[in-house]
């Protein structure tokens, strides 16, 4: 998109009250109703199989089978997010087309909350956390979501989560919406999460907010018992 283009996106986001501008910083955030509402379709398509995903996005966009949709998907390198926000946006404004659409739902892309993972830990997706897991002896792989206030809640303790842990432990994060292979294959229905891994297994995940506290115990019973 040129700048007009983007410009003229931006005014309509800002206008349809998917996007604020704060006209002393120039800064542009995401509402949050539209968060609200985008988390609905997350938890829909985010975690999607590729067959049932396919099937979406050639249902959405009148493609001929989810092969070909699987092709555009592919050619394009549309994500999980991009599509849910796009459906999002479409399901919120009217007198668009879809072009327009489209470019709308990448701008809520880039300028939405960025990912939940504190600092803390080492930032992790569905493509590098089986090495993460496999090049550590033990390993935790912790899990947070935007729009989380246990999650939230549970980051303020994280240097106290960090520090109950055994000596040598790696420790990652990932954004549980974005990695829907990571929470399949290791039974992670909710955030914020920790997994704990040993010489690549998962030993247990505990999910929703713990305290510092009862996760070390946990690590001790796995690690040390």
């Amino acid at each position: 998109m040129d700048e007009r283009t983007i410009d003229a996106r931006i005014d309509a986001l800002v206008e349809e009250d998917v996007v604020d501008h704060d006209e002393e910083t120039d800064e542009l955030t995401t509402t949050d109703d539209f968060e609200e509402h985008r988390h609905i379709y997350y938890d829909t398509y985010l975690s999607m199989a590729d067959p049932e995903f396919h099937e979406a996005v050639a249902d959405e966009f009148g493609l001929p089978s989810p092969e070909a949709a699987a092709e555009h998907v592919s050619e394009l390198e549309v994500t999980r997010e991009e599509f849910a926000t796009y459906l999002t946006i479409s399901a919120r404004l009217d007198g668009y087309d879809v072009e327009e659409l489209t470019q709308m739902a990448g701008i809520a892309v880039e300028i939405g909350p960025k990912s939940p993972v504190p600092e803390a830990v080492q930032h992790l997706d569905d493509d590098s956390w089986p090495a993460f897991v496999g090049d550590n002896d033990r390993a935790v792989v912790t899990v947070w979501k935007r729009g989380c206030a246990p999650c939230d809640a549970m980051k303020e303790e994280i240097d106290e989560v960090l520090a109950g842990l055994p000596d040598g432990t790696a420790v990652g994060g990932l954004d549980g919406e974005e990695c829907p292979e990571f929470c399949r294959d290791n039974e992670v229905n909710a955030a914020p999460a920790v997994a704990f891994f040993e010489d690549g297994e998962c030993l247990d995940a505990v999910t929703g907010r713990t305290s510092p506290g009862s996760l070390a115990e946990r690590a001790a019973e796995l690690y040390d018992g």
